[in-house]
């Protein structure tokens, strides 16, 4: 897991995302396989390429937010999701150290 001003598309994982957001609200999640099979070059960085992108709903080229959701996070989340379920978690103060805990 990199900084988002380090990241390039070769560092995404197969369950990492790349998060583009348009000022238009169209929000789209993209895997570094689909970047790299609609021809951007691994070493772009995530960062450029809100430059790149064009909104599929709006026409506009340049207006994206562009963020990384690693797999860590949504892996944490799943954890904790299922962790509450189970009623193993029954305070909603816990933090991602004790949700580690429990998952080992």
């Amino acid at each position: 897991m990199r900084p988002l001003y380090a990241a390039r598309v070769s560092d995404l994982g197969p369950d990492d995302r790349v998060v583009v957001e348009c000022a238009c609200g169209h929000l789209q999640h993209l895997t570094g396989a689909m970047l790299l099979t609609a021809g951007v070059p691994p070493y772009t960085p995530v960062l450029d390429l809100r430059r790149r992108l064009k909104c599929r709903e709006c026409r506009w080229k340049g207006r994206a937010a562009v963020s990384i959701k690693w797999a860590t996070e949504a892996f944490v989340g799943r954890v904790a999701l299922f962790a509450v379920r189970k009623g193993v978690l029954k305070n909603k103060l816990t933090t991602p150290k004790d949700i580690s805990v429990i998952d080992r």
